[in-house]
């Protein structure tokens, strides 16, 4: 009797190469050696013969690249046109060994990862990056471990601020992550809706723990989240905010208005680059009227507007144009290309432009409560204003428009007109306008507010008023009362006393058409998009 053993790597196709001279269209398997021994499981798409050696487009997932056409066909989309692409599961993840801790190694890895692919004979040396959210982030994560061969970026609807943004916006949790969570776990075995759960109920479960064991395989992530629910080290980590000034590597920074997910890591990667980044001249922003996914497959409507035409660019072709540049040295005049191209919904445009944030001046609007209705307006509210009050009930929390039952969460309703209908939503409205009013940059509403408790979420909503009265939104941010000082060490309330509360809502550029009004509401939850306060501390 004889015994024959295997290699991990072995665990892949014998003989990749003969493989791909035999389809060229079929990807073969191979395992990429981590510093620590372990291996991801990649799938190398090789161009024809002819064009190799080429550049690399490397792309990360924890979502099992086996189980998704999204990775086939924009992987056959560059292979076809010249390019190795390599998308490999994150550690943990797929077929790659390990154990899975999101987010915690991927930057060593990707770093392994690129720098394998340099040594190899079928590459040039010259690799970018791709890839959307999770792989939007960890291109970053790579990009501040210095990989010598990492040439470009694209980096689409990436988280930046970790605890500004996701999992937590200033101390509230989005309870979103549990339908992510959901899928990763998912995504692992194979691919089924959310209609199999009853998910109002679980959402409602408190404590919010415990739904976690809906998450299984990945419930040590969720209560990851869970257990770190400051700025502590954990996250701390994850933040590239003083290492910025050592990335020199050219990036396209992606997103979309109307992405809940993470619109605003796009505008602090792209922000803090042109800031500090040797490669500052060599940033671009692209922005568009689109969903989170729909940022790499943009539509032309969302939420009930239609964008037109102009709205759906081709981005596979904006992603070849870049990597055609920085990876073969095609001279297609990326360069000369303005640094920001964003949307404009209203006028419903693109506009191109040198610089973000849009806005040369800062515009103050007072929020005025004559004893019935709220008012939005540039003239400050008299000293006798009357005060303004509601009650929060958690077991009826204002709710986030959107079909809990449905992922991707791509087409969340914008009218907030029956949300704003309640007891509980303070609404605040500018008469119509006269002419266009251009909102730019990172709105800010302060308001000094006093609670019965000793803990509270602000939750702020700007919304476009159409002459047909439907109110639209532009943009949102939300505040735990506790966070309000500082986001590493929250404070208690003491019930009845009066604090000033400073909201930061995310970045948006936003036209206001004439005969339209400005709106903005105040209330204390948004769920089950955002878990919902129990007004209790800690």
């Amino acid at each position: 009797m004889s015994t024959s053993t295997k290699t991990p790597r072995q665990r892949f196709l014998e003989d990749p190469i003969r493989k791909a001279h035999e389809d060229p269209l079929t990807a073969f398997e191979t395992g990429i050696p981590m510093r620590d021994g372990i291996e991801l499981a990649a799938d190398v798409y090789l161009p024809i013969q002819a064009s190799r050696p080429a550049p690399a487009i490397v792309q990360s997932t924890p979502y099992d690249k086996s189980q998704s056409i999204f990775f086939r066909t924009e992987a056959q989309f560059f292979q076809q046109r010249g390019y190795v692409v390599v998308v490999h599961d994150v550690r943990g993840r797929g077929k790659s060994e390990g154990c899975w801790r999101a987010f915690v190694n991927d930057g060593p890895d990707t770093y392994d990862v690129i720098e394998w692919i340099a040594r190899q004979n079928w590459c040039t040396g010259k690799i970018g990056t791709t890839g959307l959210s999770y792989a939007g982030w960890t291109q970053w994560a790579a990009a501040s471990e210095a990989p010598p061969h990492l040439s470009c970026m694209i980096s689409t609807s990436a988280a930046g601020r970790w605890q500004q943004e996701i999992p937590y916006t200033y101390g509230v949790f989005q309870l979103y992550f549990g339908w992510w969570a959901y899928l990763v776990r998912r995504r692992i075995t194979e691919m089924h809706g959310l209609e199999e759960h009853d998910w109002e109920t679980i959402l409602q479960k408190l404590p919010i723990s415990s739904i976690g064991e809906f998450m299984n395989p990945t419930g040590k992530t969720w209560q990851d989240m869970l257990d770190h629910d400051t700025l502590d080290n954990h996250w701390k980590s994850l933040r590239f905010d003083k290492r910025y000034g050592d990335i020199d590597v050219p990036c396209l920074h992606v997103t979309g208005w109307y992405d809940m997910e993470d619109l605003t890591g796009a505008f602090h990667h792209y922000e803090h680059m042109m800031e500090t980044s040797p490669a500052r001249n060599n940033q671009r922003l692209i922005v568009g009227p689109w969903s989170h996914i729909n940022c790499r497959w943009p539509h032309s409507s969302y939420g009930g507007i239609e964008f037109g035409s102009e709205a759906a660019i081709d981005m596979d072709e904006v992603h070849l144009r870049w990597f055609d540049y920085w990876l073969k040295g095609n001279q297609n005049g990326v360069p000369d290309d303005p640094p920001v191209k964003i949307f404009e919904p209203g006028k419903n445009a693109w506009l191109h432009t040198d610089h973000w944030p849009l806005g040369d001046k800062e515009k103050l609007l007072f929020l005025r409560f004559d004893g019935k209705t709220g008012d939005l307006s540039d003239v400050p509210p008299p000293t006798d204003d009357p005060e303004q009050s509601y009650r929060y009930n958690p077991v009826d929390p204002a709710p986030t428009r959107m079909d809990i039952k449905k992922y991707p969460l791509e087409d969340i309703p914008l009218d907030q007109t029956l949300v704003e209908s309640r007891p509980d939503v303070l609404s605040y409205s500018s008469e119509a306008l006269l002419e266009e009013l251009v909102i730019s940059g990172w709105p800010h509403l302060t308001i000094y507010a006093a609670s019965n408790c000793e803990d509270t979420e602000w939750h702020v909503k700007i919304t476009d008023v159409y002459p047909d009265g439907r109110s639209m939104k532009v943009t949102q941010g939300c505040l735990r009362a506790s966070y309000r000082e500082s986001l590493e060490k929250p404070s208690r309330l003491v019930p009845g006393e009066i604090y000033t509360f400073d909201i930061e809502l995310w970045p948006t550029h936003h036209v206001f058409l004439s005969g339209h009004c400005v709106r903005v509401t105040i209330t204390s939850s948004d769920f089950p998009w955002f878990a919902r306060s129990m007004n209790r501390f800690g």
